[in-house]
């Protein structure tokens, strides 16, 4: 019994490993819910070449505006997806963002930036449910 117990174990850790080793990391993430209806407020194309043994980073500030934010969708357009952006301030339920892309070492950067405001209230759904 326990050696069955260690073959599974050690199983486990083999496919644990190989998934580690051999898994894509995309950089594409999503803050938020986007719910349909939602309007496109603003989309940017998030571009820098990549420099010799360097990380890139670049600050994005969405500036306050009229609507809240509902949803953040960030796309990573490299090839080696090995970027990522992280929300530093605002983002959904708020009216303005601040995010921060940074790439791989030795890579540039490559992102779609896609915010979205709150969907309009539908007088409908709410008196027919």
């Amino acid at each position: 019994m326990i050696y069955f117990v260690k073959r599974i174990s050690v199983a486990i850790a083999i496919v644990a490993l190989v998934s580690v080793v051999f898994g894509s990391h995309d950089g594409s993430t999503h803050f938020g819910v986007l719910k349909k209806g939602a309007r496109l407020i603003h989309k940017e194309q998030i571009v820098q070449p990549k420099k010799f043994f360097r990380v890139i980073e670049k600050k994005i500030n969405f500036e306050p505006q009229q609507h809240k934010i509902s949803a953040i969708v960030i796309t990573d357009n490299s090839e080696s997806k090995g970027g990522k952006a992280s929300l530093l301030e605002g983002g959904p339920t708020a009216n303005y963002a601040v995010i921060l892309f940074k790439s791989a070492r030795n890579h540039g950067l490559n992102f779609t930036l896609e915010i979205f405001d709150t969907a309009p209230e539908c007088f409908r759904c709410k008196t027919h449910g």
